[in-house]
C-alpha cells in the first residue's frame, strides 16, 4: 500500500514523492534513495534500512553532510540528521573552512560524488573563491569545478561569475599563466581586472583575445610615397573593413608588417621576417583578396626593392629544396614562382 512519508518533511524534493510502507527485507536502497543519494545510496541504505524515511525526509543540506561525512570517512555519520546543524558539521568535518554551513544549503537536492565534495573545502579555504560562493544563490559542481580551474588572481579580479564551462574556464587559465609569465603576476592582475568587467563571456574573450596578443612593434621601414605602413591596430581594422578582408585579426607582433599600397588600385602589402634575407615579401593583394594588374604588381616591387625587401624564396623553402637537392632528379623551380604565389598567382 502506498503512503505519502512527505507530510511534515523538510525536503523540497521529497515533498512529492512516495515509498513503501512497512518493513522491506534487506539493506537495498530504494529508486529514490539512488536518485537522492548517488553513488552513496549503498552505503546510507545500511545506515538508514528501507524504507530510508530519516534520510529522505531530512533537508537537503543534511542529507549532503552525511555524503560529505561518508566522503571524509568521518565516523558517526547518523548525526548528520541529529541536534543542531552547525554542531553536526563541526562534528563531522572539523577542519572545514568557514562557510561550509552556508554552502551545504545551496548545493541542490541530489548528492555529488564524492570527488566533487573535495572541491568546496579547497574553494572555500580561499578568501577569493569563498565569497564568490558566499554570494552565490546556488552552488553548482560546474561552478565548483570552474572555481577550482581558476588561477586565484582570476578568481580575485571577479571573473567567478562568469557562467564559463570548465573548458572555457581552463582556457582562461591557461591566458592569464602566459600574460604572468610575459609581463609579470602584477600586470596580469591588472589584465585580470580589466576582464572582469566585461559585460558577457564573449566580450570577456574578446578583451582576452586583444591583451594575449604580442604587443605592437614599430614597422621595420617607414615606408615610401605610396607604400605606407598600416602601424596600428586600429589602422589594421580599418583597412580590413575597407579592403574585406581578415586584417582586423592580426597583430604587430615584430615578425610580421603591413602596408597600404595607395596606387589604383589599392592593395595590402604583408612582409614576414626571414632569418636569412631580413625581411621579406610575404603577400600582395587587393581589394577581397584580388589578383593585382601587372602594372601595379611592378611598381610594389620596385618599391619593395627600396625598402630593401626580398622578393623571392623564403630561408624554409631554401631549406626544402636543399633537402632534396642530392637526388638525381632534383630540379630547381624558377624563383619567380615564389614571387607570383605572393602576388596570388
Amino acid at each position: 500500500m502506498l503512503a505519502w512519508i512527505s507530510r511534515g518533511a523538510r525536503s523540497p524534493a521529497a515533498q512529492h514523492l512516495k515509498v513503501v510502507s512497512g518493513p522491506i527485507a534487506g539493506r537495498e536502497p530504494s529508486a529514490l534513495l539512488g536518485f537522492l543519494a548517488g553513488e552513496f545510496a549503498a552505503d546510507i541504505a545500511v545506515l538508514w534500512p528501507a524504507p530510508h524515511t530519516p534520510f529522505l525526509v531530512a533537508d537537503a543540506a543534511r542529507r549532503h553532510l552525511a555524503c560529505l561525512a561518508l566522503t571524509l570517512r568521518s565516523g558517526g555519520v547518523r548525526h548528520a540528521l541529529e541536534g543542531p546543524f552547525k554542531r553536526a558539521v563541526r562534528a563531522l568535518a572539523p577542519a572545514s573552512p568557514a562557510g561550509l554551513v552556508r554552502a551545504l544549503g545551496r548545493l541542490g537536492e541530489t548528492a555529488w560524488s564524492p570527488e566533487d565534495y573535495q572541491l568546496p573545502l579547497g574553494r572555500l579555504a580561499d578568501p577569493a573563491a569563498s565569497k564568490a560562493l558566499h554570494h552565490a544563490d546556488a552552488i553548482s559542481t560546474r561552478k565548483v569545478r570552474v572555481l577550482a580551474t581558476l588561477p586565484a588572481g582570476i578568481v580575485a579580479a571577479g571573473e567567478g561569475r562568469f557562467l564559463l564551462t570548465e573548458d572555457q574556464s581552463a582556457l582562461l587559465a591557461e591566458c592569464y599563466d602566459g600574460v604572468a609569465r610575459r609581463d609579470g603576476v602584477r600586470a596580469a592582475s591588472d589584465f585580470a581586472r580589466r576582464w572582469a568587467q566585461a559585460a558577457s563571456p564573449a566580450a570577456l574573450f574578446e578583451r582576452v583575445s586583444g591583451d594575449v596578443a604580442p604587443q605592437s612593434s614599430a614597422p621595420p621601414h617607414p615606408g615610401m610615397a605610396r607604400l605606407v605602413p598600416l602601424d596600428t591596430r586600429k589602422a589594421l581594422a580599418d583597412a580590413g573593413r575597407r579592403y574585406h578582408n581578415c586584417l582586423a585579426g592580426r597583430v604587430l607582433d615584430g615578425w610580421n608588417h603591413y602596408y597600404e599600397w595607395l596606387g589604383s588600385p589599392g592593395a595590402i602589402v604583408s612582409i614576414s621576417r626571414d632569418h636569412l634575407f631580413g625581411w621579406r615579401l610575404n603577400e600582395a593583394l587587393g581589394v577581397q583578396n584580388a589578383i593585382l594588374p601587372a602594372e601595379t604588381r611592378s611598381q610594389i616591387e620596385t618599391e619593395l626593392w627600396e625598402m630593401d625587401v626580398h622578393l623571392g624564396r623564403s630561408a624554409w623553402q631554401l631549406r626544402d629544396l636543399v633537402d632534396c637537392a642530392a637526388r638525381d632528379a632534383f630540379a630547381l623551380p624558377p624563383c619567380t614562382e615564389a614571387v607570383n604565389e605572393a602576388f596570388g598567382a
